[in-house]
């Protein structure tokens, strides 16, 4: 893996022109509108990489989700995720997004080509961060979120996650992103600010809420406290 001292920023902005380009690309290249995006035609017929569902050598570890070789042009998905459609093709588009990023970069930086270029589920370095922000731009365009009738008719932004989640559920049926999972369609949304930024990144393992507590809580607390003070006191 690189290290984040190596790896320039390469600003939000920049990396969702990428992805738009590379649709573009593909369109021209297939001749028809996508919807939902096809992560898997793209790396193979358009990159002409090789998918390859492995659970073999480092891939034996289910930690790390996929991986890329510019030498062999093979893209790695491990095998735990195959199942999963939506950790799968996210996983296929992280890798493209290593492709369209930071091929150059690896290419100079790596004296052992045959070297893969990784995707860990726990850690989150600068290249990773910015190939999962290329995934999502890919896979969940920004011009089709931003003209669909639930996001354009919404009278206020998501401030709860499930208002979040309703949001997305609307979008995924809409948009026709029936190859993405809730999780990343709720960062999607994020990303673009159209739910509040209360709202913490999804991990995909379980939803994460910004958890407050209740004013029936902090009643039973306080009055707990006063009846121990009181016992205590006796």
């Amino acid at each position: 893996m690189l290290s984040d001292h190596t790896v320039k920023t390469i600003y939000d902005d920049l990396i969702e022109e990428a992805a738009e380009s590379l649709l573009e690309r593909y369109e021209e290249f297939s001749g028809k509108n996508i919807s939902p995006v096809p992560v898997e035609s793209i790396a193979e017929h358009l990159l002409g990489y090789t998918l390859e569902i492995t659970d073999e050598g480092l891939f034996s570890d289910p930690n790390f989700l996929g991986g890329i070789s510019f030498e062999a042009n093979t893209i790695f998905v491990n095998a735990s995720v195959e199942t999963h459609e939506g950790r799968y093709t996210f996983t296929v588009a992280h890798e493209i997004g290593h492709h369209v990023l930071h091929k150059d970069l690896f290419e100079s930086q790596v004296v052992d080509q045959s070297k893969i270029l990784c995707r860990e589920q726990k850690k989150k370095p600068l290249i990773e961060r910015q190939a999962d922000r290329f995934a999502a731009a890919l896979m969940m365009p920004r011009e089709i979120l931003l003209k669909c009738n639930s996001v354009t008719k919404q009278r206020r932004i998501p401030k709860t996650l499930p208002q979040a989640i309703g949001l997305a559920n609307s979008l995924k049926a809409e948009c026709g992103f029936s190859n993405v999972s809730l999780s990343a369609l709720v960062n999607r949304l994020k990303d673009l600010s159209l739910i509040s930024d209360e709202i913490p990144y999804q991990s995909g393992n379980r939803w994460r809420m910004r958890r407050r507590p209740s004013w029936k809580y902090l009643l039973l607390s306080n009055l707990r406290r006063i009846l121990s003070f009181t016992h205590r006191s006796q």
